[in-house]
């Protein structure tokens, strides 16, 4: 999978694009965290969510002002805007009034347009950066067990708590199986996904955790107590407009339903621009019990009249 950012790297001169379109090894499991049902922002609660979308860039001069007046009922941004300035407190609270404004982090990729990254930083030093992805420069594979960098992670996310955030929306879960070679590769995600959750929730209870992909880990022991729900890349449709295959959809709905029956909801994105299979990839998800958005792979604008 490709990581959401990615839309970052090959857009980052679009800050006047449209925003809108017309019609650690041995440390326990954080508890679950019970998700309030309303609240100061009238927000439903995360179960209740049947409408969610993801904008990462492409804000312009409207900035929050679209996801704003948006009917979904959680939205998933970048903590920064166009120009790499966090949002203030303020824009994020307003945007926040009704729904569930999560921010969108990669704790398991770094990435070299961020205000954490260092001059001088290249493959092996510091010495849990690990390689560049050749399809995503810029993005680089980390150690993600490194204690150095989740210093580096927490830092952000410590930053997206202080705006006012309501969750994160975690991209790289999926990174151990970049790391085939290390046999504790996966269970130290599930440690550090459980060790980002405890530290968020220690300061805001109520802050919700929705990992991206790697569905297939709430199989492991102590991640659904982590977790508030799953979101996932290309379940119908690949980037873009080419369907899944049958093996793939089937292996990721026999996941989803685990995340069900734990009582978690599960967001989908398919990166479509046919409206037909827009229709229909939005309508095989509901039926599956499903939260679908679908949407341009650019992730440069809210895509309002969805199917």
């Amino acid at each position: 999978m490709k990581p959401f950012v990615c839309a970052l790297l090959m857009l980052s001169a679009c800050g006047d694009t449209p925003t809108s379109q017309a019609p650690a090894s041995g440390r326990a499991p954080a508890p679950p965290v019970t998700v309030p049902t309303s609240s100061t922002a009238g927000r439903p609660a995360l179960g209740a969510v049947q409408h969610w979308a993801v904008q990462l860039t492409g804000y312009g001069q409207t900035r929050l002002n679209t996801v704003r007046t948006s009917p979904f009922e959680l939205a998933v941004v970048d903590p920064f805007d166009d120009d790499g300035v966090p949002w203030p407190a303020a824009e994020v609270r307003s945007a926040a009034q009704g729904r569930w404004l999560v921010a969108y982090l990669s704790m398991g990729a770094a990435e070299s347009y961020r205000p954490y990254w260092q001059d001088g930083w290249k493959v092996g030093s510091p010495a849990w950066l690990l390689r560049e992805d050749p399809d995503w420069p810029g993005n680089f594979d980390v150690a993600y067990w490194d204690p150095e960098w989740q210093k580096i992670a927490l830092a952000q996310l410590d930053r997206v708590i202080a705006q006012g955030f309501g969750g994160v929306y975690m991209d790289l879960i999926d990174a151990y199986e970049r790391n085939d070679t290390r046999p504790t590769a996966r269970a130290e995600m599930v440690q550090w996904v459980c060790r980002i959750a405890a530290h968020a929730r220690a300061k805001n209870p109520n802050f919700v955790i929705i990992p991206q992909n790697a569905a297939e880990l709430i199989r492991d022991p102590g991640y659904a107590a982590c977790v508030d729900a799953s979101g996932n890349e290309e379940t119908y449709v690949y980037a873009t407009n080419q369907p899944t295959e049958a093996e793939r959809q089937s292996d990721l709905l026999a996941s989803y339903r685990l995340w069900q029956q734990a009582g978690k909801p599960v967001f989908t994105i398919e990166y479509a621009d046919q409206p037909e299979l827009m229709k229909s990839a939005a309508a095989r998800a509901r039926a599956a019990g499903l939260v679908p958005y679908v949407a341009e792979r650019s992730l440069n604008r809210l895509i309002l009249n969805q199917p």
